[in-house]
């Protein structure tokens, strides 16, 4: 009886760092962050008072124990995903945006300088000490 009733919640636990997660693509760790938010809510779901909490105090009462805690080890492997997904979405894929935003933002500035200059608003040694400024901040 043990085991049929301790089985109410299911085993959701998952693994934190996976084979071929340094791999994955900016887009590919979006969407499984985002399954991986339902799949949380899910878990929590399965915690507190629940119809098979409630089932199983009537039946089995050390069974809500069980529950619990397969509810909580579920919770916690899914936020330690999350969090590793997390930490990797931000060096892979914030890292290199902010330095594609840092570029563009260095290049038109360089692009405005020449455009100065040529205009004759700034001399050539100003031109030249702001081009070597914006050059330095890529």
């Amino acid at each position: 009886m043990i085991a049929s009733v301790s089985g109410c919640v299911s085993n959701q636990a998952v693994q934190t760092v996976q084979a071929g997660d340094d791999n994955k693509s900016c887009s590919a760790i979006k969407s499984e962050l985002a399954g991986l938010g339902a799949k949380f809510e899910d878990a929590k779901d399965d915690s507190g008072v629940t119809g098979k909490n409630v089932g199983l105090a009537i039946v089995f009462w050390p069974g809500i124990l069980v529950n619990e805690v397969r509810s909580n080890k579920n919770q916690d492997s899914i936020d330690a995903r999350i969090s590793n997904l997390s930490a990797l979405y931000n060096s892979k894929c914030l890292a290199t945006e902010e330095s594609r935003r840092a570029s563009d933002t260095a290049v038109g500035k360089l692009r405005d300088l020449k455009e100065l200059h040529e205009q004759g608003i700034i001399n050539d040694e100003e031109y030249e000490v702001a081009r070597k400024r914006a050059v330095d901040s890529l």
